[in-house]
């Protein structure tokens, strides 16, 4: 799959870089390539009081994205940290070269942060069968000290003929060489013919390794350049990712599972190539009516539109997940939220109360707790006073229930959904805890 290098320098307004970097995001893992003043300078949660607003609103974007960020050297321990504790998905840290001494000396500097969350950057002179050898040793020793590398090669582009199946065989040895759940992926120039450059990338995706290389994702209405100012290819993002796709459907469609943020399944809908591009470009639900025989722009006609936040593949590459934020009645044209029926649990609560919230009846317990900030905290210290003194599990789940629903007061009343909440637990969770599990809590947070 192509992993899409970012470079601001594909769009001429803060803006429109932006934009490109949630566009290319939609589809998958971004290598957002910095450097290394603004991975220094922009890492604090606190900004300096001079930085440029432009700068601000790149860092917002980054931490929003599906991010992999980089490259950095094994001496910017306190910035890797700091960037991986707000939440950036993955760290790219580089290795000078392939040799053991570098690669020991980058291993024990990132030993202290998240294995899964580090991914190591490694130039490669050659592929020759002893080099092939040497690196399958190699990625064996650096197990656990990362999820996933990167091969930077310089000497073969992807649209060049002469040495590329000698290349393509010998990566293959080495993708094998490692779990599967690796994250494996070679960085190269796309050459100057993107056509061939899109098969070559559904050639690597299909043997599971991923290409990095500068990519573009068009807007509606936008038209990117598609070289370089060396005259190198830039790869179109969503045409990459629908050439990695496979169907065995006699219609070339791809059955599409419509999620919300929280992962529900709202519907089965299906997608054409012509859709999966539509919706990236306009970040909207669209997805292909097999009764009207086009696309189908969801809420176009109903009004209940969709965000579209995401979009996956499968393990197999044959069906698809959207993950949206549905508005309105809901996914169903039956104008249920899900074509299940109704939501249920937290979910459920969080769309009555933002509702109630609006049309609270007079003197309902509800609205009382939304005007009345003093008694909402009140209750919240009685029930979670009540929750730390529960003991058996019908009293824990009905007193925990309590707090849950006094939070989501809380929450819906200053305008936080279940997703802002989901993401401190990204922020917190991951990072902090594993931290805590793998080496001791040695970082004080």
């Amino acid at each position: 799959m192509l992993i899409p290098e970012f470079s601001s320098l594909l769009a001429t307004t803060t803006d429109a870089q932006c934009a490109l970097l949630r566009r290319l995001s939609t589809l998958g893992l971004v290598y957002a390539k910095l450097p290394v003043r603004q991975l220094r300078e922009l890492a604090p949660p606190v900004p300096a009081f001079n930085t440029e607003p432009r700068e601000l609103a790149l860092k917002a974007s980054l931490l929003d994205a599906r991010t992999l960020l980089g490259p950095f050297s094994a001496e910017m321990l306190e910035s890797l940290a700091t960037w991986l504790d707000q939440g950036i998905d993955k760290v790219l840290v580089d290795a000078t070269s392939s040799e053991d001494s570098e690669l020991e000396r980058v291993a024990v500097a990132v030993s202290e942060l998240p294995a899964n969350r580090v991914v190591l950057r490694i130039p490669v002179p050659s592929l020759h069968a002893r080099e092939v050898t040497e690196l399958k040793e190699k990625l064996a020793r650096l197990d656990g000290t990362a999820s996933g590398v990167v091969f930077v090669i310089d000497s073969v582009t992807l649209t060049q003929e002469t040495g590329f199946e000698a290349l393509f065989t010998s990566l293959q040895a080495l993708r094998k060489s490692v779990d599967e759940g690796f994250f494996f992926a070679v960085e190269m120039s796309a050459g100057d013919n993107s056509a061939v450059a899109l098969t070559r990338i559904q050639e690597f995706h299909h043997k599971n390794i991923h290409v990095v290389t500068p990519g573009f994702c068009n807007g509606e209405g936008e038209q990117i350049d598609s070289v370089t100012g060396d005259g190198e290819a830039v790869v179109d993002a969503a045409q990459a990712f629908v050439q990695c796709l496979r169907t065995d459907r006699p219609d070339g469609l791809f059955t599409t599972v419509v999620a919300d943020e929280a992962g529900v399944a709202l519907g089965l809908v299906y997608s054409s190539a012509e859709s999966i591009i539509a919706a990236v470009s306009s970040g909207r639900g669209v997805y292909y009516s097999r009764s009207r025989g086009g696309l189908w722009k969801k809420g176009e006609s109903s009004g209940n539109a969709q965000k579209l936040l995401k979009i996956d593949m499968d393990c197999d590459s044959d069906a698809l997940r959207f993950t949206v934020n549905q508005t309105g009645a809901g996914f169903c044209h039956l104008n249920t939220r899900t074509c299940w029926g109704h939501d249920g649990g937290l979910r459920a609560l969080e769309s009555m109360l933002f509702s109630r919230h609006a049309h609270a009846p007079a003197g309902s317990y509800t609205k009382r707790l939304f005007d009345d900030a003093e008694l909402l905290r009140n209750k919240l210290v009685e029930e979670a006073q009540e929750l730390a003194e529960a003991e058996s599990v019908p009293d824990v789940a009905g007193e925990a229930a309590d707090v849950m629903y006094f939070a989501m007061v809380r929450c819906v009343a200053a305008g936080c959904k279940l997703s802002d909440v989901e993401v401190r637990f990204k922020l917190a969770f991951v990072f902090r805890w594993l931290v805590y599990l793998t080496n001791g809590f040695r970082w004080c947070f």
